[in-house]
């Protein structure tokens, strides 16, 4: 089946066909966990804060960027070859993920689920796909023996949660916190807005720190983009 069409149909489809049309599009790619493979890439930008997502976490994206941030999270794992799923967002602009730089070729959209035909939704993306995205509405109504068994179920698949929002019943790994400091490109009252500067602060119980890092989500090209310090000094290397 052609990744449109499930964009199309997945949200209408009854909680057993629904399951079927995920595997049909993901299925055969469901993640083989190695060892060696417990890390999913993270953007080069977000690197200094997030070296790699950790198979098997959960992580929540809260703040005023919250679904950027999560965005953010899904273009290294897409454009490497991985599978994403997002969940409950009807209103995310497939055009500005795509220029943020997520591969949309590579990822389903799942506008809403029914409270039946979550447990089989769920499992299935979690089953076929690499990262999936829950938006807060989809949290707020999860039981939680239903969050249990999701999380186990994303634990022995190797994959990684991502929430936007409140987790409700959900246990968080990591937390990043986004609040925007800034946009650019309005000048004297006219002109169009280029880049917003969004500063990320970085909580994670098994890390027993905070981070904080700045970057332009989005830039001018409305792509992922490092704050470059003005002013900044570049050392240079005496060669004789």
């Amino acid at each position: 089946m052609a990744l449109e069409s499930v964009r199309r149909t997945l949200a209408d489809l009854p909680a057993a066909e629904r399951q079927r049309a995920v595997r049909a599009v993901v299925g055969e790619h469901a993640p083989l966990t190695l060892a060696r493979e417990r890390t999913l890439p993270v953007h080069p930008v977000l690197q200094p804060l997030v070296p790699a997502l950790t198979r098997g976490h959960t992580v929540q994206c809260t703040g005023t960027a919250a679904m950027s941030c999560a965005l953010a999270l899904m273009v290294a794992p897409t454009q490497g070859g991985s599978w994403a799923g997002v969940v409950g967002v009807p209103e995310l602009g497939v055009a500005a993920a795509t220029e943020l730089g997520v591969a949309v070729s590579r990822t389903v959209f799942v506008s809403a689920l029914t409270e039946a035909d979550a447990p089989n939704a769920l499992s299935a993306l979690v089953d076929g796909v690499d990262v999936v995205v829950l938006s807060r509405a989809i949290t707020s109504a999860l039981s939680p023996s239903l969050a249990r068994r999701l999380q186990t179920r994303v634990q022995s698949r190797g994959g990684v949660l991502v929430v936007v929002g409140a987790a409700g019943a959900l246990s968080i790994d990591l937390q990043l916190v986004s609040s925007v400091h800034e946009w650019e490109g309005l000048g004297d009252g006219h002109g169009h807005l280029q880049r917003r500067r969004v500063s990320l602060q970085l909580d994670g119980r098994r890390h027993g720190r905070t981070t904080r890092h700045d970057v332009w989500l989005p830039g001018p090209t409305g792509a992922l983009e490092p704050v470059v310090r003005e002013g900044a000094v570049v050392p240079l290397r005496r060669t004789g």
